[in-house]
């Protein structure tokens, strides 16, 4: 048994030592030591308020886009992503609405999308009114509903942990 072991760990310290690649033509390459590159990322050590460490990129480009044409470019590919999926639906979107709709009379929708969800195809809304905000997820393939969850405002989820009878010095 102890030979055994012996022997497994060897066979794993030459695997870890010896980098093996497996190239596009199917072709076993073996590299001796790990590939560098002189391309070396820039980082600011910042401290928050916990006087905890962190990290933040700070890297600037020769090359600077205005923030309209990252916001143009994110809208053309993200209207290129719902034009592909879009076939595949069974669903439409008025009947997605409709479903929505009904478990939300007198709400508008906002933020409707085709997307998926780990491989499955489904269209995402949100449902608000003035005092309520719901997230709605519909099957885009039989237009049921999958989720409809209440979205918290932002005050309920400031205060969610607050006990008002609580003093903060002690």
């Amino acid at each position: 048994m102890k030979t055994w072991l012996v022997g497994l760990s060897l066979i794993g310290c030459v695997t870890c030592t010896t980098g093996t690649v497996l190239a596009d033509d199917g072709q076993v390459q073996h590299s001796a030591s790990p590939v560098h590159t002189n391309l070396h990322p820039v980082t600011a050590d910042v401290q928050n308020t916990d006087g905890h460490s962190i990290h933040q990129w700070d890297v600037k480009s020769s090359v600077q886009v205005s923030r309209e044409t990252l916001r143009d470019a994110y809208n053309a590919s993200h209207q290129a992503y719902t034009k592909k999926l879009e076939k595949y639906a069974k669903c439409s979107e008025k009947d997605a609405k409709k479903a929505i709709i009904s478990e939300h009379p007198g709400m508008t929708i906002e933020e409707f999308q085709l997307r998926n969800i780990r491989t499955s195809l489904v269209y995402m809304a949100i449902a608000r009114d003035d005092e309520d905000k719901y997230l709605v997820i519909v099957d885009a393939g039989n237009g049921h509903i999958l989720l409809d969850k209440r979205v918290p405002t932002h005050n309920e989820r400031v205060f969610a942990n607050h006990d008002p009878g609580s003093s903060s010095e002690e």
